[in-house]
Formats: C-alpha cells, structure tokens, sequence
C-alpha cells in the first residue's frame, strides 16, 4: 500500500481506539460491526415508503361510481408508523390489496356482511355491513408485536371514514 494512504489511516485508528476502545473499554471489531449494522438499519428506513399513487380526492374523479347493486369497501391506512409492515388486505379470506403506510384500496361487492383481514404475526379482522351503492370504510392502524407489527382493522362509520382517508393515496392493486 503507498505510505501516503497508509498514514492517515494508522492515525484515525489510533485516535478512535486511544478515545473509543479503552475509554469504554470496547472490543475494536465489534465497534466496527456494530457501526456498520447500524449503518445498514438506518439506511434501509430510506428505502420504505409510504403509499404514492393519486390522493383519495384525486382518485374518486377516475374512479368508476359505486355500482347500483354493489357496494364499496375502502380499506386505509392513515399513518406512516410502521411503513415496512405492508400485510395484504383479505375481503372473506380473498386478497383485494396491500395495506400501505398512508395509503388506501377499494373493493366492490354485492350488499351483505363481509370479514375485512389482515395477517403479520396474528390475523386480525373486523366485520362489515355493505349496502347497495354506499361506500363503507374500515380504518387500519399498527400496533406493536413481538416480532413485527400487528395491523388492526376496524370499521368506522362514513363521516369518520371520508377524514380519515382523505390524506391517504391509492394503492395500486
């Protein structure tokens, strides 16, 4: 190795180890994979993202109008917390989408009695009564688990719903 890359190196050593590893008494190799563990963690919380399709005011303009003999089931998740847990959204154990940090997906079905779920480490589910042309709306929410989060639906009425949801995106299904 050429000396003039050589000395710098030997003294940035020396001051962490002279300031670092005996004034805490640290081990120099496991500093070293700690830092660069951290590094990686840290890093990777730039790589998760929220939803970023159009807003939900933007979408309901595209969107296609609530059947006559269906109704319309929306699923959002307002909050970033937790945007690296993205479970996917089971309408009666079928798939409909992806539960997204700020984002939302929709579903039409025929009037009834339908079982939102979601499943991290637990499924978790909520019950909803769906009319003819009306749309419902379960808002989901994360809460702490032992490994990863747990996503929770819950069903809340339409005015508590078309809040919630405005600040959320659509979810590419």
């Amino acid at each position: 190795m050429p000396p003039l890359l050589k000395a710098p190196t030997v003294i940035l050593v020396d001051v962490v180890e002279c300031h670092l590893f005996y004034q805490f008494n640290m081990n120099p190799i496991k500093f070293l994979r700690a830092f660069l563990c951290s590094l990686v963690i840290g890093s990777s919380f730039g790589l998760v993202s929220c939803a970023s399709g159009p807003s939900y005011a933007e979408a309901l303009k595209s969107l296609p109008p609530i059947p006559q003999d269906k109704g319309r089931i929306f699923v959002y998740r307002d909050s970033a917390f937790g945007a690296a847990v993205r479970p996917k959204i089971n309408i009666n154990d079928k798939p409909i989408g992806t539960s997204i940090a700020q984002g939302f997906s929709y579903s039409d079905q025929a009037p009834g009695q339908y079982v939102v779920s979601l499943t991290t480490e637990v499924k978790r589910q909520t019950t909803v009564t769906v009319k003819a042309g009306e749309p419902s709306f379960v808002h989901t929410y994360m809460t702490m688990g032992a490994i990863v989060g747990h996503v929770i639906p819950s069903f809340v009425d339409k005015s508590q719903g078309e809040s919630g949801i405005q600040k959320c995106k659509l979810v590419s299904p």
